[in-house]
């Protein structure tokens, strides 16, 4: 490969990741989160096709490296940027798509199960030890089984990513009775970091992350919320140091 093509691949990857960060500016200006949807859809479905070309180039490139080569930095640098517009775009993607779930009697324990087979490897590389503390029998949830399980993923993610150094993440359901109402609750909660003060109010907002470049999009707190609304539940949070939990309320059929 020469070196021209090495660098049309890594002004292409630096072009479409600026679109991508405009196209987060402007989302965030957006007032209602439905917008958000529309427009999120549109630019993923632009984006996908040129991207998908590029990530395949630049994997294959990498596939047929020679040991030393000079050009394994450049590379392998346009095909880790590349990998990261692809997240970016399925979170787009995912996050425009959160309304058109269809809703069916969900058992809330089993999709928790699920979530903590997929999250459990990442976990145990983490030094992240999972405790679950399940009320069984527990009313089911008038939802998508989908949606519900990638809330106690994200929830579940976001806790070990705030536990560099190891800890427990704890996954706890219960039945709750307010005033007659009641909810079924997922409660998600880590020993890490905790969350500032100054940041907490922020946290829903889309594309808002404390993480460092390329490690988050800032996504996925927010589909949290939007899934979460549109299943007629609440979410709250609370955060010290050393401790924070998520809970969130779906009404029980």
């Amino acid at each position: 490969m020469r070196i021209k093509e090495i660098f049309w691949l890594q002004t292409a990857v630096r072009d479409m990741a600026s679109k991508l960060k405009r196209t987060q500016q402007r989302l965030v200006l957006s007032e209602k989160m439905s917008a958000v949807g529309q427009l999120a859809a549109g630019v993923a479905h632009e984006i996908n096709n040129p991207l998908g070309v590029i990530l395949g180039f630049a994997q294959g490139a990498v596939q047929r490296l020679k040991p030393e080569d000079p050009l394994g930095l450049p590379l392998r640098s346009i095909e880790r940027e590349a990998v990261r517009c692809r997240n970016l775009v399925q979170d787009l993607l995912t996050f425009s798509r959160s309304d058109r779930a269809e809703f069916s009697p969900t058992d809330l324990n089993e999709a928790i199960a699920g979530a903590v087979d997929l999250i459990q490897a990442g976990a145990k590389m983490n030094d992240v030890e999972i405790a679950r503390n399940l009320t069984p029998d527990l009313p089911f949830v008038m939802g998508n089984r989908n949606q519900i399980q990638q809330v106690a993923i994200n929830l579940a993610t976001n806790a070990v990513d705030a536990m560099p150094g190891g800890g427990t993440l704890t996954l706890a359901t219960e039945l709750l009775e307010e005033n007659s109402f009641r909810w079924v609750c997922l409660k998600v909660s880590d020993t890490g970091e905790g969350i500032p003060a100054d940041v907490l109010g922020k946290i829903f907002d889309p594309f808002f992350t404390t993480k460092p470049v390329g490690k988050g999009t800032g996504l996925g707190l927010s589909l949290i919320y939007e899934i979460v609304k549109k299943h007629s539940g609440t979410i709250e949070v609370q955060s010290r140091p050393g401790s924070t939990e998520f809970c969130v309320k779906f009404p029980a059929r």
